[in-house]
Parts: C-alpha cells; structure tokens; sequence
C-alpha cells in the first residue's frame, strides 16, 4: 500500500446543529497532487484547517505522514489560505524573510532564496515594494512564496486560484507542477474550479454538505460508470423490457434509452441482443463523465466556476 501523506479516520466537526463534517475517512497518497472539491460551504476549509489544528474536531482522527500533528511536523507543511492577509507595511522580502524564519530556516543564503521564489512566483522586482499596494493577485502569488520558501513535503493549498486572473492561475499550475516533479512534494487542493483539478490532479474526493460524496483518482472517476447510450429506430417494448432488466440504472426519452449495465451483464453482447429482441439500432455508444458532470452529479450544484 503506498505512504499516506494526509490519512483522516471518521472525522467529524459540528458547530451547534451544523454539522460541518460527518465522518470523512480519506487517505492522500504521498507524492501526488490531491484535489478536495465541493460546494461552497461544503465543509473544505473546515476540513484543511482540522488537518493543521486550527480546529479541534469533534471525534476522529488525522496523521500527517503516519504521525499525530506536533510542532515538529508543522516544519514540513506549507500552507496558502484562502484569504491572505499580511501587514501592509512589509515589504514582500521582510514578508516572506519572516515566513522563512519561522519556518526555522537558517543559513547564511537564507536572503538568497528569498529573492529567488519571490521571483519564481512572479514577483520578480517587486521585493521591496510595500505589500499595502499589491494587488489581490499579487498577495496571493506572496502568500504562496512563504507557503514555499522552506521546501515542504506537503503543500496544502486552499482556493489558490482566488484573486488571480488566467494568465495568473496557468502560472500557479506550473509552478505546483514544477514544484511537485522538482522536489516530489505532496499536495492538497481546496477548490471549487473544477477545469484546474481537472488539469492538475492526480486523485480528487468531492464533499457535499459534509460529507465525502465520491474519491478516487482521476482516471476511475471519470471513465464513468459504464453509462451506454441507445438511439433506436422505434423503441420497441420487448427492447426497453430487456434493457431495464439488465441495468442498474435506466432513462429513456423518445428513442433515446441511457442505461448502466449491473454487474452480470455481458457488454459485448448487448447489441446483438437488443438485435435479438427486434430492435434496430441508429446509436450505441459507451459515454464518459467529465469531472464537471460527475460533480453536478453528485452535489446538484450548477454555479461553480469551471
């Protein structure tokens, strides 16, 4: 079985009558980029701030590569908030030379590597500049230089994409991506930009109201569930009967029949049978989901961004 670098087990959190989260047991594979969808309100943040111990939940429990949270272990997370507050009177060199020391840096290149992932973010020039006049998409590259300055193993990541334009979100892509190959970092993705997750993630889980709705990697989750889809000349009765027998699921409009096979079902042999039951087949193909419509799916939420 491969190294976890986050494993939870029936974690849960309420705040009065919310329940925030309901027993979500995940384990994120060490070394692979992770994303962590869901609605807005769908219990993500609440989720990543328990794995860090800014919450204590209410039952369960975390580990972080096989341990307990300790200080010791905080030196190997890095962390980018989804909203990035720093004192506007710092430059973005104090701003991130402090991040670096708290982390526990030391070293006579400590101000070296400082300019050099204020530059890898896109700030290059910017160092001495004020944070107060940055704008929200250049806190947010800040914030993930001092997620970055102390070389983590894991990276954990909520709505990284808040406040940047395109050109910005395809520049942080590549940056986790050079990042997760340059040193072999695990990384966590709170989000709700599902066309991101799409492009970066090799395993994703979605959250719905608090509770763990799908997880898997990218390829299981999307290959559907062995949805077929049927256009008939005429949708003949001993057709659909056969059909609706041999499926788990089943939906038809006019002659158009979308099913899923249950498990005992042969899948070569259903066209020669739906030939054998009078039918005359115009359409038959295997569908896919994409991750946008497996996550309309399963949370019924049609107003995130894609």
């Amino acid at each position: 079985m491969k190294e976890l670098a986050i494993e939870t087990l029936d974690l849960q959190k309420s705040y009065g009558t919310i329940h925030a989260l309901e027993g979500i047991s995940l384990g994120v594979p060490k070394g692979e980029i992770f994303g962590f969808l869901g609605p807005n309100g769908a219990g993500k943040t609440t989720f990543i701030k328990t794995i860090l111990g800014f919450i204590k939940p209410g039952s369960g429990s975390v580990k972080i590569f096989g341990e307990v949270m300790h200080p010791g272990l905080k030196k190997r997370i890095g962390y980018l908030p989804e909203r990035v507050n720093i004192h506007p009177f710092l430059s973005a060199f104090e701003f991130v030379l402090l991040s670096a020391k708290l982390s526990q840096m030391t070293g006579p290149d400590i101000s070296k590597k400082c300019i050099d992932v204020i530059e890898k973010v896109g700030l290059a020039g910017k160092e001495n500049i004020k944070v107060g006049t940055f704008s929200k998409g250049m806190t947010q590259r800040l914030g993930l230089a001092q997620a970055i300055i102390h070389e983590p193993d894991l990276l954990l990541l909520d709505e990284p994409g808040s406040g940047l334009d395109p050109i910005g979100i395809k520049d942080m892509r590549e940056l986790i991506l050079a990042e997760k190959k340059r040193s072999g970092m695990s990384v966590f993705i709170n989000s709700h930009r599902l066309l991101e997750v799409e492009k970066l993630c090799d395993h994703v889980a979605i959250l719905n109201k608090g509770k763990l709705v799908a997880a898997g990697s990218m390829n299981d989750l999307t290959k559907n569930k062995n949805q077929v889809e049927v256009v008939l000349e005429i949708p003949e009765e001993k057709v659909i009967n056969y059909l609706k027998s041999i499926s788990s699921e089943f939906g038809s409009e006019n002659n158009r029949v979308t099913f899923v096979p249950n498990e005992s079902a042969d899948i070569r042999k259903i066209p020669a049978s739906i030939i054998e039951c009078g039918g005359n087949i115009l359409k038959y193909e295997r569908l896919s989901e994409n991750l946008e419509e497996i996550f309309i799916r399963l949370t019924g939420d049609t107003n995130n961004e894609i």
